[in-house]
């Protein structure tokens, strides 16, 4: 099935890439994961991001990857790639790549390394959107540099820019972007723990972590608020923020491996040099989300497992 950005919704998962034991991308793990996560209800995948590992993988491990997933995926839901790389070149090589296996859009934060000034973000992100017809989500990190309205809608000015996903909590700052560049310029709110935030400010839809885990959580939710049943999604944000911070304080990528193991699916492994759980921190992060489990009457599938 063919897709537009503007059906790029819903609760997102920023897919965690996993791997064998030798540091190679595991298909057969990444097979289990995806088709649980469509079962539940997801929006689409963000790809080879932040929790995606992207900056672990030269370009040809992540080219892999995204094929391999459009492949799973084959057309049940949109599959957005990240496709950043120091080296404008690179990312629109990578973007031309993204188009050619059936991705929906592409997406790129700026430069993890160094610091562009705005000209040189405006050419960074004009070679990337002219590299392919694919529309492109910019990534705003907020904590690596300071963003503004007036900076988004600059970068909206460059065609096949359609989108930004925006993880920072000035979400004032988000709204008034939505605002300015209107309805059909979608907008991705990325801060999992502030996602009815998010959604109350005028985000289009979620992409985070943690929708890989307990994304059931997160899609009553937004079932929830839609129905202006506000103090039901927010009994629900309570509990998925005790959760993330359970993960958070336990290794998040090695923790979310345990939460998918429990819930009987073959999570792989993380890439070198992130380590796993032991035996005794396994038992100990699930214990603590017991105690959870024990406070509310809010149910998941991970809670079901544990």
């Amino acid at each position: 099935m063919k897709f537009e950005l503007k059906d790029f919704k819903g609760v997102i998962p920023a897919y965690v890439t996993p791997f064998d034991k030798d540091g190679n991308y595991y298909e057969k793990s990444a097979k289990e994961v995806i088709n649980w996560l469509i079962g539940l209800g997801v929006g689409g995948f963000y790809l080879t991001g932040s929790n995606g590992f992207g900056a672990a993988m030269d370009s040809c491990e992540r080219m892999k990857v995204v094929e391999s997933i459009c492949d799973i995926v084959d057309g049940r839901v949109p599959v957005v790639a990240h496709i950043a790389a120091v080296s404008g070149q690179l990312s629109a090589k990578m973007a031309r790549h993204a188009e050619s296996v059936g991705c929906t859009g592409v997406s790129a934060v700026p430069s993890y390394y160094y610091k562009l000034t705005p000209d040189e973000m405006y050419r960074y992100y004009s070679e990337i959107a002219s590299a392919s017809s694919l529309p492109l989500v910019i990534y705003a990190q907020t904590h690596v540099y300071e963003p503004s309205v007036e900076m988004f809608e600059r970068l909206a000015t460059i065609p096949n820019v359609k989108g930004l996903k925006f993880t920072g909590p000035n979400h004032y700052m988000m709204g008034r972007i939505k605002e300015k560049l209107g309805k059909d310029f979608m907008v991705y709110s990325g801060y999992d723990e502030m996602f009815l935030s998010g959604l109350i400010f005028g985000a289009d839809a979620l992409i985070g972590g943690t929708y890989n885990v307990i994304p059931d959580i997160y899609i009553s939710a937004v079932e929830h608020f839609e129905k202006s049943e506000i103090k039901l999604a927010q009994k629900e944000m309570f509990v998925a923020n005790a959760i993330v911070q359970c993960l958070i304080k336990n290794d998040i990528q090695a923790a979310m491996k345990v939460c998918l193991e429990v819930m009987g699916m073959d999570a792989g492994y993380t890439p070198t040099p992130f380590g796993m759980m032991d035996t005794l921190a396994k038992e100990k992060f699930l214990g603590e989300l017991r105690e959870i489990k024990k406070s509310t009457d809010v149910t998941c599938e991970l809670f079901k497992a544990i």
